[in-house]
């Protein structure tokens, strides 16, 4: 039912404002848990996925942490390589579960979503590994005390981007 709704409120908007570009837009599709392929890597913290070869491109925000910037301010943050290129070797090229949160796109139109790619929890990877923040914005915070938790003994123990960069 509220596939239905999402669906006929996308073929509204399209005929009103015309088709969209790739991940520009929200895509009822990815509503409800879904395999999808990795077709880039944005950043530490977001990819764009494809369903199916025919299927539009989709950009989707791991929920919960947030990685350094390598576009936002003009010379990447430090850490943003570093946290890029794990995200890449966890997830490139490969078939992931995107499994959405309570509120489903951020203002960008984004999936926001919990990414598992060969049963490793990405999201909680990239925490753990000391590649990325905590960042819980509501309703999306199932995770945060084992992600604050995480995220406090990768700095502590100086783990990824902790041992290279003192302004976080």
């Amino acid at each position: 039912m509220l596939l239905t709704f999402f669906t006929s409120l996308l073929l509204l908007y399209q005929s009103w404002f015309g088709t969209f570009g790739p991940a520009t837009a929200p895509q009822a599709d990815l509503l409800a848990t879904t395999s999808a392929t990795v077709v880039r890597v944005i950043d530490g913290d977001t990819i764009d996925v494809q369903e199916t070869a025919q299927s539009p491109v989709i950009r989707v925000r791991y929920i919960g942490i947030d990685t350094p910037e390598p576009y936002a301010h003009g010379t990447p943050d430090c850490g943003s390589v570093a946290a890029s290129t794990r995200n890449r070797e966890l997830v490139e090229n490969k078939t992931v579960e995107i499994v959405p949160g309570p509120d489903g796109y951020d203002k960008y139109h984004r999936v926001l979503a919990y990414v598992y790619v060969d049963d490793v929890f990405v999201n909680e990877t990239l925490i753990r590994e000391g590649y990325a923040t905590v960042m819980m914005i509501k309703p999306n915070t199932a995770y945060k005390s084992s992600f604050t938790t995480l995220f406090k003994k990768a700095q502590t123990d100086k783990l990824g981007i902790w041992s290279i960069c003192t302004n976080h």
